[in-house]
């Protein structure tokens, strides 16, 4: 599907739309196994054609093909999946990488360098393997063939006979591969596990108890479509540690066989920071990106060194550009203090190392302050990715993660008074960082400053020492970063940072080329000039940006000049050394700005709004005599007030939901919602239901509901699923009064809780709404704001536009009057097939059955979720 008209993001999908994606990683298991494993049972050496051949093979189909598998997989919610296609995708690829480089290094050199890497994928797969203890029973014993594996192909560097015993597990490999295919094949079609293997688990780790989840602002980021990537990220630690630690410390010394290694933290670490990017998750988003620079600079920095580029080595003790590196650490240790006390002190930890590992230390010192620490978070970033990972399955706390070192509501007290000077009079509150777009771009603001930050600084030693030694950062945290943000600000729908970004990487992809080989100046000098064109328009575009950019932006052309001058051999002495340093202190206060806000989810630290604000093409579009009723953005929070103000006047709107487009009436005015049935032409016999925000709402009212009801509802609420209830006072209470005879039945109404964040913002604002489908009785479901407003634009009285639906059809609709008989019917199959209904209802009587409820004081009910 193409991407959304509204923020360049993809459109959403059902997760069943992707069916299962599983068949398709595990046949490129399959056939990568085999490739090995065909290889290993041969005898001799194998030509230069035939390790050539296999390495493609390995990287097309072992790499590329789980790739794809692992995204599909992360959209289905299925984090453990993901993750192990990810390290399945870079296991294979630098085993192909590694047959193409062989001809070239040598065995020996090969060997040497290929081992640390397989230590370190071993102890990852034994974390992947207790993992699948708690999913299927098929899952852990490939995860411990591949395991075992890994040891013989280790050996197998060594001595030949590793080789075949390796072989042996990876015919293992393809034999129960295949066994599984077919499992996920027949699941695909019929839609249930037809044999056995997938159902169920060897441990059910949701039947441990565990202290419930205290903050409500983080639990609210699990629902959403997107699974967790934390673990992943944490993963992407473990192998460029475990390689940097066995190189520092003489293990092996020629770094280039190991460099694909780097591969997998690039690929765990920039899929980490996307999907918690696409789940609006600022403080993941930005940490797995500042690991990607750390071991990417690294690891590049020693692969220069082995290729003796430009004498690299001989001038780093004066180099001072990790500084900047440390600074921006430093931000991040601020951010961690909200989360828990294990990521705390594993980002101190990083810091740590980062004060351990700066070039001044002298070289022999060196390999041990920084070769040690590396081997240390090695070993804590295994036992933090399996903490991840089992509590994103059990989605409780199973394993100790820490409460928080210091709550967001005491740092931001702090940052409050710290900042209070910065607060005029006029406008004393600070605003709130809404989820969603503004929480995306304060990522995607913070993203680009630390990218620079590290770059510019780095790239200031250009003239005091020898520059190579800044080209590591300048291509990781100066062009990849940058194109990174780009890639960030368009899926946000921001076009204006979008052009900003890719400006800057290509300011710092000049540099980097004059760093490779500074003869190339002269080459360049064309390119320079276009560059300082280009960024003199971003001068102009950072207006609509916060002031930050502006500051930022002057000091960026500044040093495009140099750029140009350089090109010219017309530098004057030190000029760079200063606007760099200059850049990288005004970046870095954008980096912690941004960092604070992010986390704390305010404006706290002054970071200025823009000078012009930004045109909203679509509300210029919707309103500029296009459509026939005022329709606003649902990306706006003054849109929401607008809406909101529109519905307490009692007028009638459409608005989109978790699934199709819906009128709205407010349920304070009960003319508006007889409105809705002139609006469609619904038959007076049809009912309309109640919509409300989240089910504590229903709870406050506190309804005469049995326990059975309210344990189906919680497993039903927020989604597609509309439960049909009793009526009664609860209604009333509910501050319903002269409406509860416009909604439903005279004995029953329909309770709506939808997965949608602008539906519950608006609710919200404007108390409990009647909802139906916004279109004509008998029409389709309208599954774009363009068809409301074409069938009912002159009807209705505001529209909130937010391009495509969520789903093709409307939620599915439970009878729940008889459900203490232990029944429940349908009276419309939606977009939650009957299958998952049906299984929350046996979930829920299972409950029941073993007296897992508890009833409050208040006669609210409270139940353990398994």
């Amino acid at each position: 599907m193409g991407a959304s008209k509204e923020n360049g993001r993809g459109d959403s999908f059902a997760a069943i739309l992707y069916a299962e994606p599983g068949a398709l990683g595990v046949i490129a298991n399959i056939m990568s196994a085999l490739v090995v494993a065909i290889e290993n049972m041969l005898t001799g050496a194998p030509t230069t054609v035939a390790l050539s051949l296999a390495g493609v093979h390995l990287i097309v189909i072992g790499g590329i093909l789980q790739v794809m598998a692992a995204f599909m997989s992360f959209r289905r919610n299925d984090h453990l999946t993901a993750t192990a296609f990810v390290v399945f995708s870079a296991i294979w690829s630098i085993y192909g990488i590694g047959h193409l480089l062989q001809p070239v290094l040598g065995p020996e050199v090969m060997q040497r360098g290929l081992l640390p890497g397989m230590i370190a994928f071993c102890a990852i797969a034994i974390v992947l393997c207790l993992c699948a203890l708690t999913v299927n029973y098929i899952l852990p014993p490939v995860l411990l063939a591949l395991f075992l594996t890994l040891v013989f192909e280790g050996v197998g560097l060594f001595y030949f006979w590793g080789k075949r015993v390796a072989a042996a597990f990876e015919l293992f490999i393809v034999l129960t591969g295949l066994y599984a295919v077919v499992v996920m094949t027949l699941k695909g079609v019929s839609q249930r596990y037809v044999l056995p293997g997938f159902g169920n688990a060897p441990y059910n780790v949701l039947l441990i108890r565990a202290k419930a989840q205290d903050n409500k602002k983080k639990e609210k980021k699990k629902n959403t479509k997107y699974a967790e990537p934390m673990a992943l990220g944490y993963i992407g630690n473990v192998v460029p540690a475990t390689v940097l630690a066995f190189h520092h410390l003489g293990y092996f010394t020629d770094f280039r066989p190991a460099a694909s290694m780097l591969l997998f933290s690039l690929l765990c670490h920039m899929l980490a920071s996307f999907y918690a990017f696409l789940r609006h998750d600022f403080f993941h988003s930005v940490q797995f990106i500042c690991y990607l620079m750390l071991w990417l600079s690294k690891g590049i920095t020693q692969t220069l060194i082995s290729l003796e580029f430009h004498g690299i080595i001989e001038a780093r003790i004066n180099f001072y550009g990790q500084w900047g590196l440390f600074l921006v650490y430093s931000a991040l240790l601020v951010g961690s203090m909200c989360q828990g006390k294990v990521v705390f002190l594993y980002n101190l930890l990083f810091l740590v190392m980062l004060l351990l590992s700066v070039a001044h230390i002298p070289i022999n010192v060196y390999n041990f302050t920084f070769g040690i620490p590396c081997a240390i978070i090695a070993i804590v970033s295994l036992y933090i990715a399996l903490g991840t990972l089992v509590n994103s399955i059990a989605e409780k706390a199973v394993m100790y993660t820490g409460s928080e070192v210091v709550t967001q509501v005491s740092l931001r007290s702090y940052f409050e008074r710290l900042t209070a000077c910065c607060r005029s009079q006029k406008f004393p509150e600070i605003k709130e960082i809404e989820e969603g777009p503004e929480m995306d771009s304060y990522i995607v603001d913070t993203i680009s400053f630390l990218g620079n930050t590290v770059a510019a600084i780095c790239m200031s030693t250009f003239e005091a020492t020898n520059g190579t030694e800044a080209l590591p950062w300048v291509l990781v945290a100066g062009a990849l970063i940058q194109l990174y943000a780009g890639r960030l600000a368009y899926a946000s729908g921001s076009l204006a940072k979008t052009y900003v970004t890719v400006v800057l990487a290509a300011y710092w992809g000049m540099w980097a080329l004059i760093l490779i080989n500074e003869n190339l100046s002269a080459s360049l000098r064309a390119g320079s000039v276009a560059v300082l064109s280009l960024h003199t328009i971003v001068m102009l575009v950072t207006l609509v940006l916060n002031k930050v950019w502006l500051p930022v932006s002057i000091l960026f052309e500044l040093n495009a000049i140099c750029l140009v001058l350089q090109c010219f051999d017309a530098l004057p002495r030190y000029m760079l050394l200063v606007s760099m340093l200059l850049l990288g202190l005004v970046c870095f206060y954008g980096v912690f700005a941004g960092m604070v806000n992010g986390v704390l989810g305010s404006h706290i630290i002054p970071m200025g709004e823009p000078f012009i604000q930004e045109r909203d093409k679509d509300l210029e579009e919707l309103n500029n005599g296009k459509t026939v009723c005022p329709a606003f953005p649902s990306r706006r929070t003054t849109s929401l007030k607008a809406i909101a103000k529109i519905l307490d006047n009692g007028g009638v709107c459409g608005v989109p939901t978790d699934t199709v487009y819906a009128l709205a009436a407010s349920c304070k005015h009960p003319t508006s919602i007889r409105n809705i049935y002139n609006i469609k032409g619904r038959p007076p016999e049809k009912p309309i239901c109640v919509c409300l925000s989240k089910l504590d709402q229903l709870a406050d009212a506190n309804p005469d509901f049995s326990p059975l009801l309210w344990a189906f509802m919680r497993r039903c609420y927020p989604g597609g699923i509309s439960c049909v209830v009793p009526k009664g006072q609860w209604l009333r209470n509910m501050g319903l009064n002269d409406a509860v005879e416009y909604i439903g039945t005279k004995e029953s109404v329909c309770i709506r809780v939808p997965d949608s964040t602008v539906l519950s913002h608006l609710v919200g604002m404007t108390g409990p709404v009647a909802i139906t489908s916004a279109n004509p009785s008998g029409g389709a479901d309208s599954t774009h704001h363009d068809m409301v407003l074409e069938s009912l634009g002159h009807k209705i009285d505001g529209m909130l536009c937010d391009g495509e639906s969520n789903e093709l059809v409307a939620s599915t609709v439970v009878n729940c009057m008889k459900i203490d008989q232990g029944e429940i019917s349908f009276f419309r199959i939606g977009c939650t097939p009957k299958e998952i209904v049906e299984a929350h209802f046996e979930a829920a009587k299972a409950e029941m059955k073993n007296k897992s409820a508890s009833v409050d004081l208040d006669g609210r009910e409270n139940f353990i979720l398994y």
